[in-house]
């Protein structure tokens, strides 16, 4: 509680923003409410937000296209990870559902409103809702010649991470969407606090653009990146990669697999159990409501 003077007297004014019980309240009553929802409702927000990935990946692959050789490569991954932030903005602003936050859901089911059918049926909707946004999306991306931007240099961007993530082992793969989950979904933890939609932007964006600077991962990513690469093989013409100077990605559906398996596993640990049983346990265990 902090206090103002008006008309001379000293009067108690509340602090704006919710304090970490309050938001912790929220984040189950709002996990709980999101499982709740219809089959169909959670496949079409789930693939909505695939989408929302794919054109803030893009955007952030516009932004960094051809910077590769600059002298301060931080600077530039910062930009990149500012305008990539307009995926969860979309997402978690537009009320969309995304695998990677929806880990949250564990603060509910850890306090009972939430059972582990229902969890998993709500997650597994969305996980397949997000493959079908991300495919979908790269698809018309690519047919309107995104990837031949600025000289071919955004396909290359796009191209290179996806063969940066192509190549990750079970190991890599698993630690990386540890890490890249627990900022992901701190992030979204942060906008519990708010109350007002410019709070909720200003609450995800550095946590995002940190993920994306740090070159951790999530699979809703891993879904857009890796297929985009192939889309990109198979449609590009000739002169695209003559320009580029490059050749064609290797991505298998093997390949493809390891890395979405490994990341996802990584994701639940880092969202469900790093932030979500973390928060669940230091603000609503029993005893401490």
């Amino acid at each position: 509680m902090e206090f103002g003077q008006r008309d001379g007297r000293v009067a108690p004014r509340q602090i704006d923003a919710l304090l970490p019980k309050e938001m912790a309240k929220r984040a189950e009553r709002v996990g709980a409410e999101k499982a709740g929802q219809d089959s169909l409702s959670l496949l079409v927000l789930g693939i909505l937000a695939g989408a929302f990935v794919a054109f803030g990946a893009t955007f952030a692959a516009a932004v960094t296209a051809g910077a590769g050789t600059t002298s301060t490569p931080g600077l530039v991954k910062l930009a990149g990870g500012m305008t990539f932030s307009l995926a969860y903005v979309l997402a978690i602003v537009g009320g969309a559902e995304l695998f990677t936050t929806n880990n949250l859901m564990v603060m509910a089911w850890a306090h009972g409103r939430l059972t582990t059918a229902r969890l998993l049926r709500a997650w597994s909707i969305v996980f397949v809702g997000n493959l079908v946004g991300t495919v979908s999306t790269a698809t018309l991306l690519i047919l309107a010649g995104q990837h031949a931007r600025m000289e071919g240099s955004v396909g290359a961007g796009l191209l290179g991470t996806a063969a940066q993530i192509d190549g990750l082992g079970l190991f890599d793969g698993f630690v990386l969407g540890v890490l890249g989950n627990t900022l992901l979904c701190l992030g979204v933890w942060l906008t519990y606090s708010a109350r007002t939609t410019a709070d909720r932007i200003m609450a995800l964006v550095l946590p995002v653009a940190a993920f994306y600077v740090l070159e951790f991962e999530h699979a809703i990513a891993v879904m857009f990146y890796l297929p985009c690469a192939v889309l990109i093989d198979v449609m590009a013409q000739p002169d695209f990669w003559t320009l580029i100077d490059r050749q064609p990605a290797d991505v298998t559906v093997s390949s493809f697999l390891r890395v979405l398996v490994s990341v996802t596993a990584g994701n639940v640990v880092g969202g469900g159990m790093l932030v979500a049983l973390v928060y669940w346990f230091v603000y609503l265990r029993p005893g401490r409501l």
